[in-house]
């Protein structure tokens, strides 16, 4: 169930999921026996329980001070209901708990194995040094990581929604001791809850900018007992955005054509969107950024046509072999001065494997600043000069 947050967003930028209803709450287990007390890693030091800081995220907390901790999913997904997970230490017996959070599914923590549903959480478990801890996939094909893939491979991890739904049976007899979400509801939560395998609905994708999303790390840091290495790891990501933004404030903004029309509407990033904050801090200047609210704005081909049809520069998100190629999705789009000789195109899929699989969707959402690095230097390449492209590519003319 591999869920390319910026695909969904390819529409540009956008994330939206649709769902049902929040992850069912697991019952809790037994406390500190049986099956809970082993799914922690043995001998791991007791877990804090105080309240983790976030500074940019607004969709997730984790409370503590009680011998335990809180986390809390304000919207798992569009419309969900808050969720609530209780993280308590390896091999201690579970809390008594307050009326709220009756119900609440426990995992005991440093939890010894993941099954993450989407692209976006692997590079967040990796890169705190949990690989081996990753025990399913939620559609293998779309991976991108050579060392995840080979866990698939190697039969150590199981991909456990390879057509984009859970297989709840795979999973009840994992029993893992935990599962993200990919930020949907799934059918499979309810046997998943009557087994006690504890869900947390993964939401990254609904925070409200870029490092907003990436300070999710510090939710797997929670889960996985590294803390502290997350806080590092979040503020080395949110210095080098702020760095590279710095670069670039009080320069002229250079205009832009961002995203693509899709089926007669061209969904134009607003300016405080995650797209429309990464434009902006990149030193751009489009439509949408002159519109007020968080996700996109439909609009007509005609009226991007007129107010962005000058501009030399288009950030789509393709596929286009050439530049010839975009008179395929509409003839008009021809008159695009990016797409004309001297404009560039670009897209979002120079790191693609050939399954389909991009990372952008899957280290991109916790390096954003590395997608940041990117649109500095097609928008403003005098401020990095000589840069390395990760994620976008020039579309050669055609």
């Amino acid at each position: 169930m591999t869920r390319p947050r910026w695909a969904l967003a390819a529409l540009l930028a956008l994330s939206l999921v649709a769902g049902c209803s929040a992850p069912a709450a697991a019952p809790q287990a037994p406390g500190g026996t049986g099956a809970a007390a082993q799914d922690c890693v043995p001998g791991a030091a007791s877990a804090p329980d105080d309240t983790v800081a976030f500074g940019h995220a607004t969709n997730v907390t984790i409370t503590g001070g009680d011998g335990y901790r809180v986390l809390t999913v304000r919207t798992p997904f569009p419309g969900g209901q808050p969720q609530l997970v209780v993280l308590v230490g390896c091999g201690q017996g579970d809390p008594a708990l307050p009326a709220a959070l009756a119900g609440a599914p426990v995992v005991h923590t440093p939890v010894s194995g993941i099954f993450a549903g989407s692209t976006t959480q692997l590079p967040m478990i990796t890169e705190l040094g949990g690989l081996d801890r990753i025990t399913g996939v939620g559609g293998a094909a779309l991976v991108t990581d050579p060392a995840v893939r080979g866990r698939v491979e190697s039969g150590a991890a199981v991909d456990f929604a390879p057509n984009s739904t859970i297989d709840a049976e795979a999973v009840v007899a994992a029993a893992p001791p935990v599962v993200l979400s990919a930020g949907t509801d799934d059918p499979a939560f309810p046997a998943l809850a009557a087994a006690g395998i504890p869900v947390v609905g993964w939401a990254d994708y609904l925070e409200t900018g870029p490092l907003g999303q990436a300070e999710w790390i510090k939710v797997v840091g929670a889960l996985t007992g590294q803390d502290a290495r997350a806080a590092e790891v979040f503020d080395g990501i949110a210095g080098r955005y702020t760095d590279l933004a710095g670069r670039v404030r009080g320069l002229p903004p250079t205009p832009i054509v961002a995203g693509q029309p899709y089926q007669g509407t061209w969904n134009v990033p607003a300016a405080e969107s995650t797209a429309g904050i990464l434009f902006r801090d990149a030193g751009a200047t489009w439509l949408g950024a002159g519109m007020p609210g968080t996700g996109t704005q439909a609009q007509s081909l005609e009226r991007v046509l007129a107010d962005d049809g000058d501009a030399r520069i288009w950030l789509a998100d393709g596929p286009f072999a050439t530049t010839a190629d975009v008179a395929t999705l509409d003839p008009r789009l021809s008159s695009l001065a990016a797409a004309r000789p001297g404009g560039q195109l670009w897209t979002r899929d120079r790191a693609t494997t050939a399954d389909g699989g991009n990372a952008l969707y899957e280290r991109g959402a916790l390096h954003q600043d590395e997608i940041l690095a990117d649109l500095v230097a097609i928008l403003h390449p005098q401020a990095l000069p000589g840069h390395a492209f990760t994620y976008y590519r020039q579309v050669p003319a055609g």
